[in-house]
């Protein structure tokens, strides 16, 4: 992947996010990666940085990960991935090596201590700086008999980006 300004973004987060999904992968070398597929979150500017935003479920086995490392990255796909993230989204890499079973792998940066997924079309490499849990109980009734009817909650992951990568055919 060639690494790109940020000021060359030309996506549109709102079909890429909203409509297809991304791959949040979060870890280090000593606690290992995992990835999920999200589609809640957003890119904006806060406290004079470039950053994303995304929202995890404590329920998700991703989310000790994000926890316990400042790593984040966001993998963007082409549409003949749907299936692999699919699967990401639905199985727990708890249980199985789930991008295995979607035939996609990690590409680790050293100097990041952090990975993406290598097939991705482009990628935000990330470092998590605020988290913010959301108590369902603060949101309006419709929200929470919508979305946390189980009660589990997201936390809000605000992270800066550090690099925008694009692969190399994309050019």
């Amino acid at each position: 992947m060639l690494r790109k300004n940020l000021d060359e973004y030309k996506e549109n987060i709102f079909q890429d996010l909203g409509k297809k999904g991304a791959i949040l992968t979060a870890g280090d070398k000593i606690h290992g990666f995992n990835s999920l597929t999200v589609s809640w979150g957003g890119l904006g500017l806060l406290w004079g940085k470039s950053v994303a935003f995304v929202f995890v479920r404590g329920s998700r086995y991703t989310y000790q990960f994000l926890e316990q490392s400042d790593s984040v990255t966001l993998s963007f796909f082409e549409d003949a991935y749907a299936e692999a993230l699919k699967i990401i989204g639905t199985v727990s890499g708890k249980e199985v090596n789930k991008l295995e079973l979607a035939n996609l792998t990690y590409t680790y940066d050293p100097d990041y201590d952090g990975s993406y997924i290598t097939q991705a079309k482009y990628c935000f490499k990330m470092k998590k700086i605020y988290a913010l849990p959301i108590p369902y109980e603060s949101l309006p009734l419709e929200l929470q008999n919508q979305y946390y009817s189980k009660g589990d909650e997201h936390t809000m992951y605000i992270c800066e980006i550090k690099q925008f990568l694009v692969k190399e055919n994309e050019e």
